[in-house]
């Protein structure tokens, strides 16, 4: 019979008592309790968070909310330093050197670091992904508020560290280069960021981002070479074309928004494709009950977020190398 995992929530009561009746829906899981790291009363003059010991020997597994705001990467690192596994909703806005020690903590202790609720493992992409082959290029136009002066760098994680995360896994290559500019149109923060990479099997990623995108745009664009797939994250739609003559390519103009239907050199037929209907709270908690049983890798773990915020970290520098007023 397989052990019940003792759990306790990293969150506030509100959020513990969500966990419970998420938890409660799945045999093999006890929640013991929960502990607030934004609560004052609970971090010491340091800034550490007490009681660490403590908890670990209350838990086999903490769920860390998306909602706290206050907790350290080295937080974490107590309880995988001691063999426990960690629950993690959404990427966190560590540092790389953090982000690679709790990695090089986790392959010692032999948990499981799992993170969740995150685009790549929602139902849109999970279906879009049984579709994609090998794509050429890849182009995300996304709309979102300007970052404020001097917060740059942890803007540009907020919007763009999980559509990173699908680029480089769509993909499946190394980062040949990265190209970044950000342009002025409204005032003196930057309203809108173009961001050019480059991978070692030659596929190309261009993304916009900014506030002088349309206002709730957030789509992902696919090519590759028989068909392209528009995935679109905020109406949950995913859209396949496919050239009426399968032996002519269509012109890629990467500069422009390329529409199939304005094309010239082949008409293109649009299939609708289906999103497979799945609740992914419940299956993302199921796996990680699984991958800490049976000690399995989860689909999305620590070298994923370490791959997105190095990109993260290199158009950073570049950007704020030569516009430093940003």
């Amino acid at each position: 019979m397989a052990q019940t995992l003792r759990a306790i929530v990293l969150g506030s009561e509100k959020k513990a008592h969500i966990y419970q009746h998420l938890l409660g829906q799945l045999p093999g899981y006890e929640l013991v309790g929960f502990f607030d790291p934004d609560d004052a009363a609970n971090v010491d003059m340091l800034g550490g968070l007490m009681h660490s010991l403590e908890l670990s020997s209350k838990a086999d597994v903490f769920f860390l909310d998306r909602h706290v705001r206050h907790v350290q990467a080295e937080w974490m690192g107590h309880f995988i330093k001691m063999g426990k596994s960690v629950f993690i909703d959404g990427f966190r806005n560590w540092g790389l050197d953090e982000l690679e020690q709790l990695e090089k903590w986790r392959q010692e202790a032999q948990g499981v670091v799992q993170f969740a609720h995150i685009l790549y493992n929602k139902p849109l992409f999970t279906s879009a992904m049984q579709l994609i082959r090998k794509p050429r290029f890849v182009k995300i136009e996304k709309h979102c508020n300007a970052p404020k002066a001097g917060q740059f760098s942890a803007w540009l994680f907020e919007q763009l560290s999980q559509e990173f995360d699908l680029i480089q896994r769509s993909i499946q290559s190394s980062v040949r280069q990265v190209m970044a500019r950000p342009l002025f149109l409204f005032g003196d923060n930057p309203d809108l960021l173009n961001i050019h990479i480059e991978f070692d099997n030659d596929a190309v990623a261009h993304i916009a981002l900014g506030r002088a995108i349309e206002p709730g745009m957030h789509k992902l664009r696919v090519f590759q070479a028989d068909r392209l797939y528009h995935l679109d994250f905020s109406s949950q739609e995913i859209s396949e074309f496919r050239p009426s003559q399968p032996d002519i390519q269509p012109q890629l103009n990467l500069e422009s928004d390329w529409n199939p239907a304005d094309n010239q050199i082949a008409e293109f037929s649009e299939i609708p494709r289906t999103i497979m209907p799945f609740d992914s709270w419940k299956m993302e908690l199921r796996n990680f009950q699984e991958n800490c049983q049976l000690g399995l890798t989860p689909t999305t773990h620590l070298e994923h977020i370490i791959d997105s915020r190095q990109l993260c970290d290199w158009i950073s520098e570049r950007v704020q190398r030569k516009y430093q007023e940003v």
